[in-house]
């Protein structure tokens, strides 16, 4: 199925694209999005649609941070009724798993979690799910910009995460980051992330309203967010915070879960799914992401797909794709040229 977004997500294009000289009307139609969708609150477009749409506008307004400038028009209040949700919480850390826990309401394609495997260290990690290697940077940063303004507006304007992980190379220049995110940032990583402090988590929210917030936990469970389907989002979340660990197995999956491992296989089979087939489907789609991005050496790609040597990861290069690992590389790079022109 295609995963679509709110059209709240394009909050700040029409007037980013104004400034910089472009027409966001014929930005927008180019992409078959209906430009009065951007002012229908509950209106839903295919992702896919809107990462485009960034790409190409940042191509061709010249404009390289297109996705962290559109940030600036952003904060949590995109998310709807789950910011509400958020703002009523106990504490910055209820809010942000409540968050984590109903995304799906506002695109069904955004990979989002809180991981908290580092008690110290705690991470909000943003991803899409793309198949393919769809250029996807701007949005991956319009979404990074999203949740760092999120966090100022749950925790105060004077917030700053511990640092900034983001994946893949970027042709900004490093300060260009450091001044959004008043933080270190380090590309290149497994994930993107905001890496946070403990005492960050444990901040209580000011408007906490216990019944606003079960009242709206109520409304979205109703709403069927958080049926058993989740559980395969669930998963695919763990796995894409194991595989660097190269401790991806499926009983600290099913711990991780609270279930058995049987009890994992079994649920996971009446949703179609198995185990070994989503690990194995994830690292395929991380290994052309990754590939996709010139500069990241072949023994990181390897370790961040949980291979422990790099023999390893050319087998299962040459089996998804019929290809070494440089081979699909210079594919995939000929074929972003190519759109480009």
């Amino acid at each position: 199925m295609e995963p679509f977004i709110r059209t709240t997500s394009f909050a700040g294009f029409r007037e980013l694209v104004a400034k910089l000289g472009g027409d966001p009307w014929a930005l927008l139609l180019r992409f078959r999005i209906k430009p009065e969708l951007l002012d229908e609150e509950d209106a839903r477009v295919p992702l896919r649609s809107l990462v485009g749409l960034l790409e190409c506008a940042a191509q061709e307004l010249d404009c390289a941070d297109f996705g962290l400038r559109m940030a600036e028009y952003q904060n949590l209040h995109v998310l709807g009724p789950i910011a509400v949700m958020a703002r009523s919480s106990a504490s910055v850390g209820h809010a942000l798993t409540e968050i984590v826990r109903f995304i799906g309401y506002h695109s069904s394609g955004m990979q989002l979690d809180l991981d908290r495997s580092e008690a110290q260290a705690p991470r909000v990690v943003i991803g899409l799910q793309l198949p393919g290697s769809v250029p996807q940077r701007q949005m991956v940063e319009l979404a990074m910009g999203v949740a760092h303004n999120t966090m100022k507006l749950l925790c105060g304007a004077h917030f700053s995460a511990q640092s900034v992980l983001l994946c893949g190379v970027s042709p900004l220049p490093p300060a260009r980051y450091r001044r959004y995110f008043q933080t270190q940032v380090y590309s290149g990583q497994a994930c993107n992330a905001l890496v946070l402090t403990a005492q960050q988590l444990q901040q209580p929210i000011e408007q906490q309203d216990p019944h606003l917030h079960r009242m709206l936990v109520q409304y979205l469970d109703h709403i069927h967010l958080h049926s058993s389907s989740d559980l395969v989002d669930q998963v695919r979340r763990l796995v894409l915070r194991m595989l660097p660990t190269q401790q991806c197995r499926l009983p600290l999956i099913a711990e991780q879960v609270g279930l058995h491992e049987r009890a994992l296989q079994r649920q996971l089979a009446e949703l179609g799914q198995r185990f070994d087939e989503l690990v194995e489907g994830i690292r395929r789609d991380r290994a052309d992401f990754y590939l996709a991005e010139r500069d990241i050496p072949m023994s990181q790609i390897a370790g961040m797909l949980g291979y422990s040597e790099q023999s390893v990861f050319n087998r299962a290069c040459r089996r998804w794709f019929a290809l070494t690992p440089g081979e699909r590389r210079r594919q995939l790079l000929e074929q972003r040229a190519y759109r480009r022109d």
